[in-house]
């Protein structure tokens, strides 16, 4: 701990277009991060040459030589498997009293609140970061990729759900595309490896849920980001068992991949799950759980933002991807 409070790092496997891996890095740093450490899951020497010298960020290639140095040149078959290798790396390393394991779509969206949390909870061994997930409004003007307002889980009955998101009810979990259990930032120095959500070995008596909700979720920048997203993982092929997911996450990557050849359809979906109508909007707010304070995320103003910029990186990026799945677009 230093004078000014627990330091705090973040590490991340990234595998996106290089101004959201640059964003990410640059916001934390700005808000009060220490060490941001990034993990390149594939050769991106735009976001090296975005990162490198940038005061705070440890930047590591997961090429086949990192894996013979680290793992007897075994990488692990599944994205999960090297997100947690990795983290345990960096939480192994670091120089910072705190951790957060979390992906380059999350971000903390208030780092003084954060800091002061840390200060609070001095007996705690690990604090739940509670998660709101970006949603898109008709008004929005499409300028970047950040745009949009925010929505918390909530316990809907099942009538209720179809009721509010009608057939698209199918695929959401607590009113979400994605997670609902936020990301737990540790305290270093402790015989842990580390999980996607919590450590592994935590004694979860040690575990303190905050009420706030710091970490935004972006389940997918772009709505071509979103659809890329599930069908990466729809046509995920590796060895041992399959993980476990929530049936309602299934059912976007199932739609997903048999709608790959109709992008009408497609992208119906991504409209139907990520966008609110201005019926949801106002019944959301209502119950509480919708958030419109805008985020820009800090010391990013020379960076290309644009969804047309990023969705341009991510074609070329993924166009093994898009073949194989028989995207059209």
């Amino acid at each position: 701990m230093t004078q000014d409070g627990p330091s705090w790092a973040i590490a991340a496997l990234a595998d996106e277009p290089a101004p959201l891996i640059a964003a990410f890095v640059r916001h934390h740093l700005a808000i009060g991060a220490r060490e941001v450490h990034i993990f390149l899951d594939r050769p991106n020497p735009e976001a090296e040459a975005l990162l490198n010298g940038l005061e705070g960020c440890i930047l590591t290639l997961c090429d086949q030589v990192y894996w013979e140095r680290v793992n007897h040149g075994r990488r692990p078959g599944r994205h999960l498997g090297r997100q947690k290798f990795n983290a345990t790396r960096a939480y192994r390393t670091t120089g910072c009293d705190w951790l957060l394991h979390c992906d380059v779509d999350e971000f903390i969206s208030d780092g003084a609140a954060l800091s002061a949390l840390l200060a609070h909870e001095q007996s705690a061994e690990g604090i739940v970061l509670g998660n709101l997930e970006r949603v898109h409004r008709a008004s929005e003007p499409g300028v970047h990729i950040f745009e949009g307002a925010f929505r918390g889980p909530i316990g809907f009955t099942e009538t209720d759900a179809k009721a509010l998101f009608g057939r698209f009810a199918t695929f959401l979990n607590f009113g979400l595309t994605g997670h609902r259990v936020g990301k737990t930032i540790v305290r270093t120095g402790r015989d842990w490896t580390m999980g996607i959500h919590t450590p592994n070995g935590f004694d979860q008596s040690k575990l303190v849920k905050s009420d706030s909700r710091l970490l935004l979720h972006f389940d997918g920048l772009t709505e071509l980001h979103y659809a890329l997203k599930l069908l990466r993982k729809a046509f995920e092929n590796y060895a041992g068992p399959k993980r476990k997911i929530g049936q309602e996450r299934t059912a976007q990557f199932r739609f997903i991949r048999d709608h790959a050849s109709d992008p009408n359809a497609l992208f119906q979906l991504v409209r139907g799950v990520q966008s609110l109508t201005e019926h949801q909007t106002t019944i959301l707010g209502i119950l509480g759980v919708l958030h419109e304070v805008p985020f820009v995320p800090k010391a990013c103003a020379d960076l290309d933002l644009s969804p047309a910029t990023f969705n341009a990186m991510l074609r070329e990026r993924e166009a093994s991807l898009i073949a194989t799945a028989g995207l059209k677009l």
